[in-house]
């Protein structure tokens, strides 16, 4: 099994993954808020809103991803006369 195949078949369809996970998102979207019209009630008042867990998932992923970047930047970064 050799992973770096995989990566760099990734790599070169990049346009075509981005795409095929955008539609999956949409449709996991879509089967939420289908969900959502068949249900009686939630468990929670926030279940009432259509596809709100796939919104907070998303945002979720987001921040946390924009949060550790912005930590990583601020240990790890170094002045760019660091070695002068």
């Amino acid at each position: 099994m050799n992973v770096l195949k995989y990566i760099e078949a990734l790599r070169r369809n990049m346009k075509t993954l981005s795409i095929v996970l955008i539609v999956y998102l949409t449709v996991l979207a879509l089967y939420d808020v289908a969900l959502r019209l068949t249900e009686a009630h939630g468990h929670y008042w926030i279940d009432t809103f259509p596809a709100y867990w796939s919104i907070f998932g998303i945002v979720g992923c987001f921040l946390l991803i924009k949060i550790a970047k912005g930590i990583a930047h601020l240990f790890l970064s170094k002045d760019e006369d660091y070695y002068g």
